[in-house]
C-alpha cells in the first residue's frame, strides 16, 4: 500500500476518533452531572421530609401559640416542623401545625415564601400533601362537593347516601365497612341517630335508606366513617351547608372558636349544643349552651365571635364538631352546622406550596403519617426554581 495514503487514512481515523471523542464525552458527563444533581436533589428532599415530619420545630407549640383574638402570627415560628409535642411516637403530627398550612384557614395560616425563607430553600420549590389511604365519591365517580352530594330524599321522612369506595388509582374497594350519624334538624326539633353499618359491594358502592323522625327537616347533615382494615376514612356530607351564614368552626389546642362566616346573616344566634365526632366514629356530648352562650353572625369588626376552652379536649381525638344552633330571627329555628375539617377528610386533605412543574426535574417522596388518629401519606415534592 502506498505510504502517503497509509498517513492519510491514519490522519482520517485519529481525526474521526477525536471528533467522537469531543461529541460524545461532553454528552457522557452532562449526563453524569444530570444523574448527579438530580441524586443531590433526592437526599435534599429526604432531609426536608424527615425535618418536617420529625421536629416539633420552634417553639414546640407554635402551631397553638395565637393572639388575644386567637389569630396566628407567623413570625412566632423560629424553626418549622410538624411533628407533635405531646408524644414520643415517630410520625405524629400536630392537628393545630398542619392546619397553619391550610391557606383556607381563617385563623391564619403560615405563608409559603415565609416558610421557604424559614427552611432556607431559597431558589428552590416546593410542594406538601397529606393523602387519604382511600377516597370516597359519588357513585358515578364524581368528588363529593357542597353542590354534588351522595344525598337523596328518597321521601319527606327518608334519605338515601350512595358512596363509592376507591383505591387512589381508581379501582373500588369491596367490603368496606360504612357507618355513622345523621343529624337534621326542623323548625324547634333537632335529632341525631345512627345510619347502620353496611358494606360497599364488588363495585365499592353502598348505600342505605334512612327513616327520619322528622318529616322534610331544613338541615341534614350525614357523617359516615369508612374503614377498610385498620385504615379508615371519614366524609360529612350535608343538603345545605349552615356555616356559610351562621360561623366557621375552628379548634385551637383545646379551644373552641368560632369566626364569622363568609356571608354572615347579620341575626342573634344562641348556642344550644356541642357534640364530638371523634376519629374512630363515636358521638360525645361536649356541651350545652347558656343563656351567655350567643352572638351576631355580622358584628361588626369581630372576627373571632364566641370561644370557649375545653380542657382535655384533644385527647378525646376529635374529627368534627356539630353545632345545634337556635338562630331567634325569622322564628326561632334550629341550624345544624359541623367543622372544621367538614371538606378534607374524603379526599386530599390539602395541597401546600408551590405548583409542581411540568416535565420532570422534581423529585417525590413519601411517608404515612398520623393526625388525630387517622393514617394519612405525607408527600412532598421538590424541585430546583
Amino acid at each position: 500500500m502506498n505510504p502517503v495514503f497509509d498517513h492519510i487514512l491514519a490522519m482520517v481515523v485519529v481525526s474521526a476518533l477525536f471528533i467522537s471523542a469531543v461529541v460524545i464525552m461532553p454528552q457522557i458527563n452532562m449526563g453524569n452531572i444530570a444523574a448527579v444533581e438530580q441524586q443531590q436533589l433526592r437526599n435534599m428532599a429526604l432531609n426536608l421530609l424527615n425535618a418536617m415530619l420529625l421536629d416539633t420545630g420552634d417553639p414546640v407549640n407554635w402551631g397553638s401559640i395565637v393572639n388575644g383574638t386567637y389569630y396566628f402570627h407567623p413570625n412566632v415560628v423560629k424553626r418549622f416542623g410538624l411533628a407533635y409535642d405531646r408524644t414520643q411516637t415517630l410520625y405524629v403530627l400536630d392537628p393545630d401545625k398542619i392546619q397553619r398550612l391550610n391557606t383556607q384557614n381563617p385563623l391564619g395560616y403560615l405563608p409559603y415564601e415565609y416558610l421557604k425563607k424559614i427552611l432556607n430553600l431559597q431558589g428552590y420549590g416546593f410542594s406538601f400533601r397529606l393523602i387519604p389511604p382511600f377516597n370516597v365519591t359519588n357513585v358515578d365517580g364524581t368528588r363529593i362537593t357542597e353542590t354534588r352530594t351522595p344525598l337523596r330524599f328518597v321521601n319527606s321522612t327518608a334519605l338515601m347516601y350512595a358512596i363509592k369506595v376507591i383505591h387512589l388509582d381508581g379501582s373500588p374497594i369491596p367490603n368496606a365497612l360504612v357507618e355513622g350519624f345523621i343529624f337534621y334538624s326542623k323548625d324547634k326539633n333537632f335529632y341525631i341517630g345512627p345510619a347502620s353499618p353496611a358494606v360497599t359491594n364488588a363495585s365499592g358502592i353502598c348505600s342505605q335508606v334512612i327513616k327520619l323522625s322528622l318529616a322534610s327537616p331544613d338541615y341534614v347533615m350525614v357523617i359516615l366513617r369508612i374503614s377498610v382494615a385498620d385504615v379508615a376514612a371519614i366524609l360529612v356530607t350535608m343538603g345545605k351547608d349552615a356555616s356559610v351564614y351562621v360561623a366557621d368552626i375552628n379548634i385551637v389546642k383545646d379551644t373552641v372558636v368560632l369566626t364569622k362566616a363568609k356571608n354572615p346573616s347579620n341575626e342573634d344566634v344562641k348556642i344550644v349544643s356541642i357534640y364530638v365526632y371523634t376519629t374512630n366514629g363515636e358521638i360525645i356530648w361536649l356541651y350545652n349552651g347558656t343563656k351567655d352562650d350567643h352572638f351576631n353572625t355580622g358584628e361588626s369588626g369581630k372576627h373571632a365571635l364566641w370561644s370557649k376552652n375545653f380542657p382535655n379536649l384533644r385527647d378525646l381525638s376529635p374529627a368534627i364538631l356539630i353545632f345545634d344552633f337556635s338562630a331567634v330571627e325569622k322564628g326561632r329555628r334550629e341550624i345544624v352546622v359541623a367543622g372544621p375539617f367538614k371538606n378534607l377528610l374524603n379526599y386530599n386533605v390539602f395541597e401546600y406550596g408551590g405548583k409542581v412543574p411540568v416535565g420532570g426535574g422534581a423529585v417525590k417522596l413519601q411517608r404515612n403519617i398520623i393526625v388525630e388518629g387517622m393514617i394519612y401519606t405525607a408527600e412532598l415534592w421538590l424541585w430546583k426554581e
